[in-house]
């Protein structure tokens, strides 16, 4: 089930004027209808929440909806992937615009794993997408060593750790995680705007949070708004910057940057 697809049940459940444990597990495995216009119960709900609450937490909806603790988990979780709900729980003040936005965006592109058949398109995304963000703001000692055959030689040792998007031999963006990072994360200019970085970003937080990682982190640079941005709007946060040693065939190289993270 994609982000638009549980928003859209989501929103039906916000628009009944009850919502009983069978409602949301139907809303949750039933077919996807038509977008759902918001009712006055949808705003009633977000009002309740807002006057009442001021916070969402899974332990508050497994009570207000009568759900199991898992379904109340997932409801919370993807509120959180929808930006209804930010910043330590809080509710935002616009969640129906939130959800109807949601609604609007188009859906998220499947992810696979990467395979060596990726490997030349990868670099190039890896190649164009890191000078695009990087080379105004780093030495050009550090640029020198951002090769792409350099970047493709590291990418065969990374590949088991890829989540990608679009078709074997033609990726249009991947995320690579190391460790508790999003390691290497880069979309294609031509995906941008498509919910390619969001599938991907959740794929990377997966596999983390898979391997028994609770809080993730990134790395990046302080001059990088469009990044932060997107990973705040993401529920990454930090504002901590400082040295860390960025990986390159000749060994680590110290630069300055912003370190994210994101309690899985």
């Amino acid at each position: 089930m994609n982000r638009r697809q549980f928003t859209t049940r989501l929103a039906a459940l916000f628009a009944a004027p009850a919502l009983p444990a069978s409602a949301v597990s139907a809303a949750a495995s039933a077919p996807v209808a038509a977008p759902v216009a918001l009712s006055t119960g949808a705003s009633s709900w977000a009002s309740y929440l807002m006057a009442m609450h001021k916070t969402c937490t899974p332990t508050m909806l497994k009570s207000v909806l009568n759900v199991s603790e898992d379904m109340a988990q997932t409801l919370h979780s993807r509120m959180v992937s929808d930006g209804i709900i930010q910043d330590g729980n809080r509710v935002v003040r616009d969640v129906k615009q939130r959800i109807k936005s949601a609604l609007e965006t188009p859906d998220m592109p499947d992810t696979r794993p990467a395979v060596a058949d990726d490997l030349d398109a990868l670099a190039d995304i890896w190649f164009d997408g890191w000078f695009e963000a990087h080379a105004a703001h780093v030495p050009d000692e550090l640029k020198a060593l951002r090769s792409r055959d350099s970047l493709r030689i590291r990418l065969e040792d990374m590949l088991e750790n890829t989540d990608v998007v679009g078709p074997v031999g033609a990726p249009v963006g991947f995320c690579t995680v190391k460790g508790d990072e999003i390691y290497q994360f880069y979309v294609s200019p031509s995906a941008r705007g498509s919910g390619t970085a969001d599938a991907l970003l959740q794929a990377g937080e997966k596999r983390l949070a898979d391997s028994g990682i609770e809080v993730g982190q990134l790395w990046v640079l302080p001059e990088n708004a469009r990044a932060i941005a997107f990973y705040r709007r993401n529920g990454w946060d930090g504002d901590t910057v400082e040295d860390v040693p960025l990986d390159t065939l000749d060994g680590p190289y110290l630069l300055p940057c912003r370190i994210l993270q994101k309690t899985l």
